[in-house]
């Protein structure tokens, strides 16, 4: 099994919101229970971003909860690194908390900011985990060699690269290694960045990503895949060669910003399938199903 877009996509808009947002995008996902869960972000009217939950039975009809779930507002000593609005976040299962990864925007410039629940209703806010500038983070699901591991994109001058960090306590963070970087005159040429959470397979972690390539003075984002060796998390085994799923449809090219694809949230199925949660020009969430034999088979 391929890529597949659902054919009813997308699956969410700003109609599916009970209160007033200028778009609903770019989910988080994990499943909690029987129930599917996207953890959106949404644009308020004022152009700040909070996070708003939306469940589903079944993973693909979904009902917007009528309050958000997360503000700027509630960061309280972290205000100041949230105040322009909080954007895309990751969900990780560990040991049957639920962390949170997401991107603070400020006059500080973009951060990685760390929350932490067990029922998805109360947050126990940790804060800052980078510096700035620094966003696209996600954390994997189990430690590896006695240390927590996460991966990120900190902006250095005119890199872009993807880099992994460990830590004993999700806090405080060291041992940087360069995982991946641009690859001139691709699909990939300008920057890239970590899209989903890790999933552990018999061959590897394997993550989507996203790769952006600019043309005169706007860009296009699309998505990629990547594995990475199981007990070392900094080597690259492998990843695609040409992207797995790119602008084509009007809902992915017409929009906010136009011709994004993106994504920061999958769920993997008992049987091998992949839920994919994705995002078109800023400004809706969809749905793509493949598996992870085919994904796998794509980083050999």
């Amino acid at each position: 099994m391929k890529m597949t877009r659902y054919s009813k996509n997308p699956i969410l808009t700003k109609k599916d919101v009970p209160f007033d947002v200028n778009s609903i995008f770019n989910p988080g996902a994990v499943k909690f229970g029987n129930e599917y869960l996207l953890f959106c972000r949404v644009e308020m009217p004022n152009g700040r971003s909070s996070f708003v939950l939306a469940r589903s039975k079944d993973g693909i009809n979904f009902e917007v909860e009528p309050n958000l779930c997360l503000t700027p507002e509630e960061h309280d000593n972290f205000y100041k690194y949230a105040e322009w609005g909080i954007e895309d976040a990751r969900v990780v299962n560990i040991e049957n908390k639920y962390f949170l990864t997401y991107t603070g925007y400020s006059k500080y410039m973009p951060l990685v900011l760390l929350a932490e629940t067990t029922d998805f209703k109360k947050y126990k806010l940790h804060g800052p985990i980078s510096e700035p500038s620094n966003k696209d983070c996600t954390i994997f699901p189990e430690k590896i060699n006695g240390f927590y591991w996460k991966i990120d994109r900190p902006s250095a001058e005119q890199r872009q690269n993807i880099w992994v960090a460990k830590s004993n306590d999700l806090l405080h963070w060291g041992g940087y290694e360069c995982l991946a970087e641009p690859a001139p005159g691709t699909w990939e040429a300008d920057k890239i960045g970590i899209s989903t959470t890790p999933i552990k397979t018999k061959d590897g972690w394997l993550l989507l990503y996203h790769g952006v390539r600019g043309f005169g003075i706007s860009s296009i984002y699309k998505l990629g895949v990547m594995l990475l060796d199981l007990q070392k998390p900094w080597v690259l085994k492998g990843k695609c060669s040409s992207p797995v799923l790119a602008p084509d449809l009007d809902y992915e090219r017409i929009g906010d910003v136009g011709n994004v694809i993106f994504s920061n949230g999958w769920i993997a199925e008992d049987n091998g399938g992949i839920k994919i949660y994705y995002s078109g020009a800023d400004t809706n969430i969809c749905l793509a199903t493949t598996t992870i034999d085919y994904l796998l088979s794509l980083c050999k």
